[in-house]
């Protein structure tokens, strides 16, 4: 269901907090001017606690969220296998 991870490039964060998202990303994605766009910082052992930001356009939220829900069960085997890993 999910396509695998692709590098779009970099972007710098300017003086006012503000990012470019680069011009292939935004084609791919049919990111447009006024679109929005939602931005999660997601936990880890970072600095503030947080390693990773998602961004994710609002309109997709529901159908996210539906298929977590869809396949909770298995995500949820997926992490604890994870977890029982790591504390061994």
């Amino acid at each position: 269901m999910f396509k695998e991870p692709k590098f779009f490039g970099s972007t710098t964060v300017g003086d006012r907090g503000q990012i470019v998202l680069p011009a292939e990303l935004r084609k791919e994605y049919k990111i447009e001017a006024g679109d929005k766009l939602l931005v999660i910082g997601m936990p880890g052992e970072g600095r503030a606690g947080y390693e990773n930001i998602m961004l994710l356009k609002a309109e997709v939220l529901n159908r996210v969220l539906a298929f977590i829900e869809m396949q909770k069960n298995t995500i949820k085997k997926i992490l604890d296998e994870e977890e029982n890993r790591k504390s061994e």
